[in-house]
């Protein structure tokens, strides 16, 4: 079973994000990026940005790129996942994508991972629907034991409490 744990989407707390891959989902139209994919931009001195604009990638959905040894960070990599056009972006566009994070996680055999929920850096689906999807999606057989999910602060509590409802369902012996 996964263990999850939430970071704050804020500099201090993705600078001590001791983990082996950090998975930052975007948009083939976000610029500059936003959410932790921005921040963690921002922090490498925009080498994200500048990997865009020199046309390594683009976002197109499915597109995956592994950034090693990102420097300055305590991760080991950092994984970037194309989501499409944030126009395009609904609840099928955020299942996908989660299955393909999944399927990448499981492929890099890594035992931590944090992750950006999909679609969160421009809000287009609340915490809790994105966590839920993800839930399904995430990997039964594989070697990934823990998961920091990187959301903002105030979405914390909603998703502890997603939690507890989905352990007191576990527990419950009228299942």
């Amino acid at each position: 079973m996964i263990a999850y744990d939430f970071v704050s989407a804020a500099p201090p707390s993705l600078d001590d994000l001791q983990t082996e891959i950090i998975v930052l989902p975007f948009f083939s139209d976000e610029r500059p990026l936003r959410g932790a994919a921005g921040l963690i931009d921002w922090r490498l001195c925009g080498a994200l940005s500048r990997k865009l604009m020199a046309g390594y990638l683009d976002g197109s959905f499915g597109e995956k790129a592994l950034v090693t040894a990102p420097p300055k960070l305590k991760s080991e990599g950092l994984l970037l996942v194309g989501l499409g056009a944030s126009t395009a972006f609904d609840t099928d566009v955020a299942e996908r994508a989660c299955t393909l994070i999944a399927e990448a996680l499981t492929a890099a055999k890594v035992s931590t991972a944090a992750l950006a929920l999909p679609g969160r850096s421009m809000g287009l689906l609340p915490a809790l629907d994105s966590m839920q999807l993800w839930l399904a999606a995430s990997p039964q057989d594989s070697e990934l034991e823990e998961v920091s999910i990187i959301e903002r602060a105030e979405e914390h509590r909603g998703l502890d409490l997603l939690f507890d409802g989905l352990r007191r369902r576990a527990e419950s012996p009228l299942d």
